[in-house]
């Protein structure tokens, strides 16, 4: 048996050299372990589609004539491999999972679900493992709190770029891993075997100066003509880009024992208020974007923080600030005579934010077992004198949170919106 053709090693970061795989000629391969069919529709979107599949698959160099041979390639296989051949290719797919917590657990305690996996060809597995993600994305919460509309807890195009990377950069000599996705509750990590190619490092990634290499150009180069993946080098800064606009932390990449890591991270990069202090921000008579301010940054911003939000230039976030001054909602102080001012909420406003931060999670924990709450419940759920009780009661229905029902000794309390969830 002849030896597979090898093209000259491209260097990994700081290890050693990592010989292009996908260009390799599989010697026991023919035209007759290909999916013809799946390769002409796959590739139909391509600035070669409409030409005959063995042109298409020629011009990517996927398959090669020799005399009167036709001669096929590591990546033509990964591609467009028929089922019967995939275990060429041992764990060349992927495999997503669902964590219940923040760290994966064993033994009686374990706390992993495997929601499927798919392998090859990637022409299949790639949009079959799309969807199984997708179905493991969720509302948030916290960013609907922010932005007042349903949105993921990932960037569609962020999720969609980082696991398309990892399927294209994978080393796929190494067949022993695949690459995972793992949904954790705060998080989604995609790891993949191999490592960043130079110029590329795990820190300018990180930092978001990374320059353009790949370890399966001709992989990229057919799922950026597909439209799955970007193919100017600059996916991993959309991503970035995407996560901040979400009001996301950036992804973290990592690099260890041989595997790649890219984490995406659902909580906002703001500390969010409570659910007392939103109830109150909801019927302030101020702008989406005011209203969004004050409930990213309840302890304080400045005119950068307003306009990095709610993406508005300077001037527009100078004046929604200082409307929330001329309304008696905030007021300004300033570090010292060169620093930016900060913006802190009136100390009647902070006052009753602390207050409610305090009371509503312990009553919202109260109603979900009890249907009414009678001021004597009150002053136990929070060891109030009578006095104080009847004060902060008569607070929180002036707030909207509570409604009386009865009187005298049948007198109580039942829960309006804000104490509902």
């Amino acid at each position: 048996m002849r030896r597979s053709r090898r093209r000259p090693a491209a260097t990994v970061g700081n290890t050693a050299p990592v010989l292009e795989f996908e260009r390799c000629i599989r010697e026991d391969a023919t035209l007759d372990d290909l999916d013809l069919e799946l390769a002409e529709a796959f590739l139909r979107p391509t600035p070669v589609g409409n030409k005959p599949v063995l042109d298409s698959l020629q011009h990517y160099g996927l398959i090669r004539r020799e005399g009167d041979a036709w001669r096929i390639t590591h990546a033509g296989l990964l591609l467009f491999c028929r089922p019967e051949r995939r275990h060429w290719y041992p764990r060349a797919g992927l495999q997503v999972r669902r964590v219940a917590g923040t760290q994966t657990m064993v033994g009686r305690s374990q706390n992993v679900t495997i929601v499927g996996g798919v392998g090859p060809p990637l022409a299949v597995a790639i949009a079959q493992g799309m969807t199984m993600v997708a179905g493991q994305i969720r509302i948030s919460d916290a960013l609907r709190d922010i932005f007042f509309r349903d949105m993921p807890e990932y960037p569609d195009f962020a999720w969609r770029e980082v696991v398309v990377n990892a399927v294209a950069h994978r080393d796929y000599q190494v067949g022993g891993l695949g690459i995972e996705v793992t949904f954790f509750d705060d998080r989604l990590e995609v790891s993949s075997p191999g490592g960043p190619l130079a110029p590329v490092t795990v820190e300018a990634l990180n930092a978001g100066t990374a320059g353009r290499a790949t370890r399966n150009p001709m992989l990229a180069h057919v799922l950026a003509d597909v439209g799955i993946m970007q193919g100017s080098g600059t996916g991993f800064a959309r991503v970035r880009d995407e996560m901040s606009n979400s009001s996301l932390r950036p992804p973290n990449v990592v690099h260890q024992h041989g595997m790649f890591r890219v984490t995406l991270r659902n909580e906002p990069e703001y500390t969010m208020a409570g659910p007392g202090w939103k109830n109150v921000v909801r019927s302030l008579p101020v702008s989406p974007d005011q209203k969004r301010i004050l409930l990213a940054r309840p302890d304080g911003f400045t005119h950068e923080d307003y306009g990095r939000l709610n993406a508005v230039v300077e001037s527009d976030a100078k004046q929604g600030v200082h409307d929330l001054v001329r309304k008696g909602i905030t007021t300004c102080a300033f570090r010292d005579e060169d620093d930016m001012p900060i913006y802190y909420l009136t100390p009647d406003l902070d006052d009753t934010r602390y207050f409610l931060e305090d009371r509503v999670p312990e009553l919202l924990n109260f109603f979900r077992r009890h249907p009414k709450l009678r001021p004597a419940n009150y002053r136990k759920l929070f060891e109030a004198a009578p006095a104080q009780a009847s004060r902060e009661l008569r607070q929180l229905v002036e707030l909207g949170f509570l409604q009386v029902e009865g009187r005298g000794r049948g007198k109580g309390y039942l829960p309006l919106a804000g104490l509902r969830k």
